[in-house]
């Protein structure tokens, strides 16, 4: 009997038991054989399951992928593949006939990773990135194949672009455009108000304020309409005081301190407005909570550049090292495109940016920008 069962097992019948009855001296034996063929059943359960689940997912997946032997015949397929290479995919073809062969081994130069090839099927044609993996399969040494179009990565990457720039453009706007919102809603009430007597030079001081903004923006957003991109800066020598004082009164939240910027310096002003700007914001969010808000801009005038800081009291930069990641924000409203549009502004003049606490037991950041003069 306990031969049978041996049999039963090679052969994969893992149904048969032997009968224990605790009179023999056998009856260790036949606990051992019937706790290894529950244990083989088991087993085969697993893998019979894990296979299914396998066929479930290479059924979901879009992407073509094929396994072959060693000997270059075809072992598996998922729908996909099917689709695109048609009805001579069956098991047991062989990649020659189909046209697969050369990319079951990597060109000389190549990679495991992939390569680029242009093939044409029944399915479709077109320029496709092929990857391939190696592994094994019953002791039987396979290679993967998985097909994936160029045309469909390129236009998911393009779609990621238009989006990366709608969100670049949409937070300079908004930047641009709360306080020219907030000055002509100012003035508008002051204009109705018929008991108050307009101040020719504050208006027209707060008019030329919104003109020369609302150039600089259009101006900005023409060269990303154009370019999609930041352009050289265009430098010219500007009167650092003039302009910056200009800049603060953009933003009206919290009273800024100048040290320092009685100086000229070359500069693209569109661009060092755009970096200063985002600054003041982030600063002014900063110390919104604080009992006695600070922000402090300082001009240091240095050899071989410019560096400019803005100092707040708030409670400091939030401690991640994805500060400069596009759309990382720790702001429940923030766009995650400031900071890394100002560490551009100024790679593109030579220089660099940094945000750090302030240290020495005082509370609060400093954000760092050096200009190449």
């Amino acid at each position: 009997m306990a031969s049978t069962v041996v049999e039963a097992l090679r052969d994969g019948d893992f149904s048969l038991r032997l009968r224990e009855t605790h009179l023999g001296p056998l009856d260790e034996l036949a606990l051992s054989i019937n706790m290894l063929a529950e244990s083989m059943r088991l087993e085969a359960l697993n893998r019979r399951e894990s296979g299914l689940l396998l066929g479930k997912i290479l059924e979901e997946i879009d992407l073509p992928v094929l396994a072959f032997r060693d000997d270059g015949h075809l072992t598996l397929s998922n729908p996909a593949a099917r689709k695109l290479i048609g009805l001579r995919l069956h098991e047991g073809v062989a990649a020659e006939s189909l046209g697969l062969a050369e990319l079951l081994v990597a060109p000389r130069g190549g990679t495991e990773e992939g390569q680029s090839a242009r093939l044409v099927f029944p399915g479709g044609s077109g320029r496709f990135v092929v990857r391939r993996r190696s592994f094994r399969l019953g002791g039987v040494p396979h290679r993967l194949l998985v097909l994936a179009e160029v045309g469909s990565v390129l236009s998911a990457e393009r779609n990621e672009a238009w989006q990366s720039l709608v969100r670049v453009m949409s937070h300079e706007i908004n930047n641009s455009l709360s306080p020219i919102k907030s000055l002509a809603e100012t003035w508008h009430g002051r204009v109705r108000d018929p008991s108050r007597e307009i101040e020719r030079e504050p208006l027209a001081d707060s008019l030329a304020l919104i003109a020369r903004r609302s150039g600089g923006l259009s101006r900005f957003v023409g060269i990303y309409a154009g370019l999609a991109k930041l352009p050289d800066p265009s430098r010219e020598t500007v009167d650092l005081n003039e302009m910056l004082q200009k800049i603060c009164a953009l933003e009206s939240r919290v009273p800024i301190r100048l040290e320092g910027a009685r100086i000229s310096f070359d500069l693209d002003p569109d661009q060092f407005e755009q970096a200063m700007i985002n600054l003041l914001r982030n600063a002014a969010d900063a110390v919104a909570d604080c009992e006695h808000p600070e922000v402090t801009i300082r001009c240091i005038d240095q050899t071989g550049g410019l560096c400019i800081e803005v100092v707040d009291n708030g409670p400091g930069p939030p401690e991640s090292k994805n500060l400069f990641v596009p759309f990382f924000t720790t702001k429940p409203n923030g766009s995650g495109i400031g900071l890394l549009l100002v560490r551009r502004i100024a790679e593109l003049h030579g220089g660099t940016f940094e945000l750090e606490a302030r240290g020495n037991g005082e509370s609060g950041a400093v954000a760092r920008l050096w200009l190449a003069g």
